[in-house]
């Protein structure tokens, strides 16, 4: 074989190597965007029955705050195997309302029985780069919890507080005034 033989050779190599690695890479890509506009379109398809299941439950001049793309990361009661994910949340005067899409099933947290609301990044072995909003109350005696990814969890904190009453001073039960 002659050197222009091997040079040619190996160039097709290296262009056969760079056309897999570009396929590769646009094939990425397309699946990518192929994901967020499937996501993008579910989460619109959402909205129409969520609305509906949230009008029937509540009048407008009801609602003080409404998310229906918030995202639950599951219920602490519940466990780790639990079907977690998008729905609507809904504060009232007097609750919190999630309504999960699928199963379609409902969640009300009474305002009173609330006892912690925080921000985390993990929740039932789930985590994200993002705040999640942490609602900390009592059923039946006993503390659970739920976290969401919602748009705005540091306004929803202070909705919610302000809904129970507990926008202006209060007092920790380690007698700290905040």
């Amino acid at each position: 074989m002659t050197t222009w033989v091997l040079f040619g050779l190996v160039v097709l190599g290296v262009v056969g190597i760079v056309l897999t690695v570009v396929g590769i890479v646009l094939t990425v890509v397309v699946i990518g965007i192929v994901v967020v506009m499937v996501s993008k379109l579910t989460l619109r398809s959402m909205n129409g029955p969520l609305e509906a299941r949230v009008a029937a439950q509540h009048g407008p001049a009801e609602v003080l705050m409404k998310d229906l793309c918030a995202n639950s990361f599951g219920q602490e009661s519940l466990g780790v195997w639990q079907i977690r994910g998008n729905g609507g949340l809904v504060l009232t005067g007097k609750e919190l309302h999630f309504f999960l899409f699928l199963p379609k099933r409902d969640l009300l947290i009474p305002l009173d029985t609330i006892t912690e609301i925080t921000f985390t990044k993990c929740h039932l072995g789930k985590a994200t780069i993002y705040n999640l909003l942490k609602v900390r109350f009592v059923v039946e005696g006993k503390s659970d919890s739920i976290a969401w990814y919602v748009s705005d969890p540091h306004a929803w904190k202070d909705r919610i507080e302000e809904a129970k009453g507990e926008g202006e001073k209060r007092v920790r039960p380690n007698g700290v005034v905040t």
